[in-house]
Order: structure tokens, then sequence, then C-alpha cells
């Protein structure tokens, strides 16, 4: 029963249309009619879907005590400028708590980036070929010649039996016992031949045939890489980084809840 101002209770069962006290197996159904009711206001709260649950806490956790307001009015301006006042700091940790990692690793490091670059350059490539080639050519070679047309040949045959002094007399065709004129002309049966040459040429050439190649290339290159790094990089034992982790762990809706029981009285 109150004794200064109202019990929360009083309130919640009076906005869940109940004519008369309830029962500890009403006060999940009193507080689900009521509790739009009462936060009829907004807050700024990190997921929708958790405005219930969190206003079903504070009524609650409250749910026996008095408020510390003349009127329900005044009490509900209150908390509506209480709520607005600390929940986004609440918010913040109720974010980081979402954060799902491993408490036994002290690094997790992530670096992404890209690497551009231009290449630009000339390639040589000199080289020198030699070698040995042999060209033979073979001709055959056919002369005729026909006898008849060859000169005239004249013969003379001097003798002399008694030749007086000298031979220069038989030479010079004087005191001869005997001369005889032997003309050749190649007619009638004069001979006829033919010559034919047959003959190998060969032409050995020695050749160095040089070759210069230059190659000139333009490259564009774009790499794209990810690093990471996860695990216990310290000397720091597994015990102390789970008692660090234990101590970390944060019950916020109860420190959302402390902070507002100066709006309830202190004494009940």
């Amino acid at each position: 029963m109150a004794k200064y101002t109202t019990e929360l209770r009083t309130i919640c069962e009076s906005l869940a249309g109940y004519d008369e006290r309830s029962g500890f197996n009403k006060v999940d159904d009193v507080l689900t009619k009521s509790r739009e009711k009462i936060f009829s206001f907004n807050f700024p709260i990190f997921d929708e879907a958790y405005r219930p649950v969190l206003e079903n806490k504070i009524l609650k956790h409250y749910y026996t005590r008095e408020i510390a307001a003349e009127t329900f009015g005044l009490w509900q301006m209150w908390l509506d400028t209480r709520l607005n006042e600390i929940m986004p700091y609440y918010n913040k940790l109720y974010e980081s708590e979402l954060l799902e990692f491993n408490p036994f690793y002290d690094v997790d490091y992530t670096k992404t980036g890209n690497r551009e670059g231009d290449n630009t350059g000339t390639v040589g490539d000199d080289g020198t070929k030699r070698g040995t080639g042999t060209i033979t050519r073979t001709n055959d070679l056919t002369e005729t010649t026909n006898m008849s047309d060859a000169p005239k040949n004249e013969t003379w045959e001097e003798f002399s039996d008694t030749p007086q002094g000298a031979l220069t007399g038989v030479r010079n065709m004087n005191y001869l016992t005997t001369a005889r004129h032997i003309t050749e002309d190649g007619t009638g049966s004069s001979t006829k031949g033919t010559v034919t040459n047959t003959g190998t040429l060969t032409d050995t050439r020695n050749t160095t045939d040089t070759e210069e190649n230059t190659r000139t290339y333009n490259l564009n290159n774009t790499e794209e890489y990810l690093e990471h790094i996860v695990g216990k990089m310290s000397g720091t034992s597994y015990s102390k980084l789970l008692e660090e982790y234990r101590k970390a762990l944060l019950n916020i809706d109860m420190l959302i809840i402390r902070d507002l029981r100066d709006l309830f009285f202190g004494l009940w």
C-alpha cells in the first residue's frame, strides 16, 4: 500500500484496465497492456526490437515502488527526460557488446589496399648467325668443228740428186732434180669431227648474316591485396585474458535501471 504517493503497480493496473489489484500471475499481462501507455514518448534505442524488452525490465524492477512525483504526468515527464539524456551513451555500450570476438586474441589486424604501376622500357637482342654454303654448277660444253671449213694447206717437196754447193741452193729451189707441189683443201674425204667438253664449275661461298631485334614494352599492372593478422601476440597468459574479459562484461540494462532510481522514493 502506498504511503506517500502512488505505487507504479497501481498506475500500471489502472492503465491496463484492472479495477482491483492483480496477483503475481497477472503481472506480465498488466505490463504488456500498460507499457505503451507509460512509455508513450520516444527515446533513442540501438535496436527497436529491444525497446519492449527494456521497458518491461524497468517497469518490473520498480513495480512495487512509489513514484517520486506528486502526479503521474510529472513523473512521466521526468522519465522521458532522463531516458533521452542517458540512452545515447548506453546505445554505444549496447553496440560494442554486440561485437563478437575471441577473448584469447589480443591482435586482430586487417589491411587492404592496391598497388598500381607503369613500366616502360626497351629490350635489345643482338645476334649473329654465320654459315657456309656451297653452290655447284655443272655445264656441258659441246664444240663441233667441220674440217671442210679449215684453211687449205700447200706443201712443196724438193729433191736434188747432185746438189751443187751447199743446201742453200736446194732451199732456194735452184738446181733441183725433182719438185712436187701438194695442195690440201679439206673437201672430199676430209676429216670432220665433234669435240665435246664437259666440266663442273663449283662455287663455294662463305656467308655471314647478322640479325638485330629490338622490342619495346609498356606494362600497366594493378595489384589488390588483403592482409589479416589475428591471434595472441603478447606474453599475457590465457587466464589473465579471460579474467579481463569477464570484468569487461556489462549488464547494460541494470546500469540504465540504476540511473532511474531517483525517480522513485527510497523508502518503501
